[in-house]
C-alpha cells in the first residue's frame, strides 16, 4: 500500500498483523479525496481508529495543517510515520472513547472514523462526536463501514450529506446539525 497523492506519494505504507485491519484501498482513498479536496488543505484531521495511519499521512501529504493520529495500537502509525520530516502530527495510544472525551479544546475540520467492521457502535461515535464538540463548525465526519451497516444517525446530532459506496464499503459524510 502506498501514498497516492501529494508530497508523499509513492512513500511505502506496512500494515498491522492484525485479522481485524483492513485498510482503505487505494482506490477508495482516491475517490474520498477528490470528494474532500477542498477541505484538506491546512485542515486540522483525526484519524480515529487509525491502524496503519494510511488517511493521516494521506492527509499529512495533501497539505493537512495537523493530523492526530489515534488507536489502541500504535506501533503501525509510528512506524509508517517514522523518517517523515513533519512536526505536525501527534500519535495517541488510546480508546477512541477515551480520546473524544478527553479532546478538550482541539477541533477537527476533518475526522475520519474507520472501526473494525461490527465492532463498534456507530451511532456511539457519531454522539461522542457531536456531545465532545469536536468538529469545527463546518467539519465533517467521514464514516467507513460495511455496507451492510445501518447506521441511525437519529438522535445524534449529526446530519448524513453524502454516501458513496466502494465494492463493500460505504463512506459516509457527516455534518453536525445547527
Amino acid at each position: 500500500m502506498r501514498v497516492t497523492s501529494g508530497f508523499l506519494k509513492g512513500r511505502q505504507i506496512t500494515l498491522p498483523k492484525s485479522s481485524r485491519i483492513r485498510p482503505t484501498t487505494d482506490k477508495i482513498r482516491l475517490a474520498m479525496f477528490s470528494i474532500i479536496q477542498d477541505k484538506i488543505l491546512s485542515a486540522s484531521v483525526l484519524d480515529l481508529f487509525a491502524g496503519s495511519g494510511i488517511f493521516g499521512i494521506e492527509a499529512l501529504s495533501r497539505g493537512a495543517e495537523w493530523v492526530d493520529f489515534v488507536d489502541i495500537n500504535v506501533s503501525s502509525v509510528k512506524k509508517n510515520t517514522a523518517g517523515i520530516d513533519l512536526k505536525n502530527f501527534g500519535i495517541t495510544k488510546k480508546d477512541f472513547g477515551r480520546f473524544l472525551k478527553s479532546c478538550e479544546k482541539r477541533k477537527y475540520d476533518i475526522v475520519f472514523a474507520d472501526p473494525p467492521y461490527g465492532f463498534y457502535s456507530p451511532k456511539e461515535i457519531l454522539i461522542l462526536v457531536k456531545n465532545n464538540e469536536i468538529l469545527e463548525k463546518n467539519g465533517i465526519l467521514i464514516y467507513e463501514e460495511h455496507i451492510s451497516t445501518h447506521i441511525d444517525y437519529s438522535g445524534t446530532g449529526m446530519t448524513l450529506t453524502d454516501e458513496r459506496r466502494y465494492g463493500d464499503t460505504m463512506i459516509r459524510i457527516f455534518r453536525e446539525e445547527r
